[in-house]
C-alpha cells in the first residue's frame, strides 16, 4: 500500500490510487489517506451528473469523457503502462543504490543495470537523474 500511495503522490496516476484501494479492501488493510481522498474526490466528481439524474434531470448524462476528466487524464492515456514504468524506475534506482552502497563502483553498477534490464546507459542515467531531482533532501546523494 505504501509503495502505491507513494507512486500516486509522486505521479498523480489514478491507477495507483485505485489499485491501492482495491488491494487494501481485498486484504482488509487500512486505505492510505491520500488514496481515500482521491477515491472520494473521483466519486464526488462522477456523481455530479448521477445526482442530477436522480433528482429528475432528464438531460443528465455521464460519458466516457466525464470519467476520464474525473480521473484527470485524457482519452488514450496509458495509466497501466505508466504505473508499470514508475515501478520499474523505482526498482532500478533501488538496485543502483544497493550496488553502490555495497562497494560497487558507480560505472560497474550502471553496466550491471544496463545488462539486467536491457536498457541503454542513457535510459538508466535518465532514470537516476529523475530520481535525484525528486529525492527527499534527507536521503543521501547517489
Amino acid at each position: 500500500m505504501t509503495e502505491l500511495a507513494g507512486v500516486f503522490h509522486a505521479t498523480h496516476n489514478p491507477a495507483a490510487a485505485w489499485l491501492a484501494f482495491y488491494l487494501a479492501k481485498k486484504h482488509n488493510l487500512p486505505v492510505p489517506e491520500i488514496v481515500a481522498n482521491e477515491i472520494e474526490r473521483f466519486a464526488a466528481e462522477v456523481s455530479k451528473p448521477l445526482v442530477a439524474a436522480w433528482n429528475g434531470d432528464g438531460r443528465a448524462r455521464i460519458t466516457t469523457k466525464d470519467i476520464t476528466t474525473a480521473w484527470g487524464c485524457g482519452r488514450g492515456t496509458k495509466l497501466a503502462q505508466a504505473l508499470r514504468l514508475s515501478r520499474r524506475a523505482a526498482s532500478i534506482v533501488g538496485e543502483y543504490w544497493e550496488k553502490i552502497t555495497s562497494g560497487v563502483r558507480p560505472t560497474d553498477a550502471l553496466s550491471a543495470l544496463m545488462d539486467d534490464h536491457n536498457l541503454s546507459d542513457k535510459a538508466v542515467e535518465e532514470l537516476l537523474t529523475a530520481a535525484r531531482k525528486k529525492r527527499d533532501m534527507d536521503t543521501p546523494t547517489f
